[in-house]
């Protein structure tokens, strides 16, 4: 393949990528903001009532998953995000990711459970619903899990492999299951 045939192919894929991005924004997103870019594979299962909504510089990777059921799905993602590969972001009711979020592959944030009474079967009880909110400059290695109820403070970082299941404060390097504060940034 010569350089111009290169060239030409790049640039054919750029389009094809802008095209898929502004397709997804108009068929997804209650609000994008500018340069969003949306992986084909990434995938929206939404109710009619879902509320999405994005910044400016904002990417979402392959195979993303996002699923805002009922009864009041609200997700917000901040500027200059990235959501990585395989993330998995489940909304019943309310998720916010702020500005400057670096999220690996392979993490899970969700904003509900399942009930656990034992006078009732696990499959009949209805979900028990939260919200999950994680601030500014916030880095979240691959495999994390984000459980109900937590917030993530501003620059703090979240270990690989960790399930975050209490507050964690700003600028706190957080790693294990449960995730536990190991020291701060500097």
């Amino acid at each position: 393949m010569s350089r111009v045939d290169r060239a030409s192919y790049r640039n054919r894929g750029g389009l094809i990528q802008k095209l898929i991005s502004a397709y997804k924004a108009r068929r997804f997103f209650t609000k994008a903001g500018e340069n969003l870019v949306v992986k084909p594979s990434a995938e929206f299962r939404m109710v009619k009532n879902a509320i999405l909504e994005v910044g400016d510089n904002v990417t979402i990777q392959d195979y993303a998953f996002f699923q805002l059921t009922m009864p009041d799905p609200k997700v917000f993602i901040g500027n200059n995000t990235v959501i990585g590969r395989r993330n998995i972001i489940t909304a019943k009711n309310k998720i916010i990711i702020g500005n400057d979020v670096l999220i690996g592959s392979d993490v899970q944030i969700i904003d509900h459970s399942h009930g656990m009474r034992r006078d009732t079967p696990i499959r009949l009880q209805k979900a028990e619903i939260g919200s999950v909110e994680i601030g500014d400059d916030v880095w979240i290695g691959a495999g994390a899990k984000i459980i109900m109820n937590v917030k993530i403070g501003k620059g703090a970082v979240i270990g690989a492999n960790s399930v975050v299941t209490t507050d964690i404060p700003e600028y706190a390097i957080a790693v294990g299951s449960p995730a536990k504060v190991a020291k701060f940034r500097e």
